[in-house]
């Protein structure tokens, strides 16, 4: 009997010692999340002042915004399903972008779309993802045609915007160049 209740109390002492460390590891994440979330701020700030001053654009170089990336990507790691980490994947897809490096935006633009769903700028990933398969080599009309289809289900979508992804559509045999050279 006495091993029983031996074994009831260590359960109970076990069991409150576990909530307590959940308890406490939520705070500390709560604490990391916030931490992260100032540092890519911080770091938002400085860029933008960068551009702001024409003389100092220059200086953005492809290694500060990789060091951006990197950052981004330490919040998505940590907090995968949060939604601050939906903004973090459009901003490297986007910068990826920048950098012309398509392969890797279009990746995160893809785990995006399948991760955040109804993502507040689906429109914008959709449109860049359907533009990048078009623009750039090697050219896939069969994602230009799926992102662009995409993107015409969308509600919000204007009907001038719809018309041009249409004409678009209509002419994919033609390259993004030669089909802007036959329009104009």
């Amino acid at each position: 009997m006495k091993n029983i209740a031996l074994i009831f109390l260590s359960s109970i002492l076990l069991l409150f010692s576990c909530n307590n460390d959940s308890s406490s590891n939520l705070a500390a994440s709560n604490a990391d999340k916030k931490q992260l979330q100032q540092r890519i701020k911080s770091y938002e700030d400085s860029l933008s002042s960068l551009q702001s001053d024409q003389q100092k654009v220059s200086q953005i170089t492809s290694l500060t915004q990789i060091e951006y990336i990197n950052r981004l990507k330490a919040y998505i790691k940590a907090f995968p399903n949060d939604i601050y980490s939906a903004d973090c994947m459009f901003k490297i897809h986007m910068v990826y972008d920048n950098l012309r490096a398509p392969l890797d935006a279009r990746a995160y633009a893809d785990t995006l779309l399948t991760r955040f769903p109804n993502f507040k700028n689906r429109k914008i990933v959709l449109e860049s993802l359907g533009s990048s398969y078009d623009i750039n080599s090697p050219r896939d009309t069969s994602k230009v045609r799926y992102y662009y289809e995409l993107l015409l289900k969308e509600p919000g979508i204007s009907s001038e915007q719809k018309k041009d992804i249409r004409a678009r559509l209509a002419k994919l045999n033609l390259s993004f160049e030669q089909y802007i050279l036959q329009v104009n």
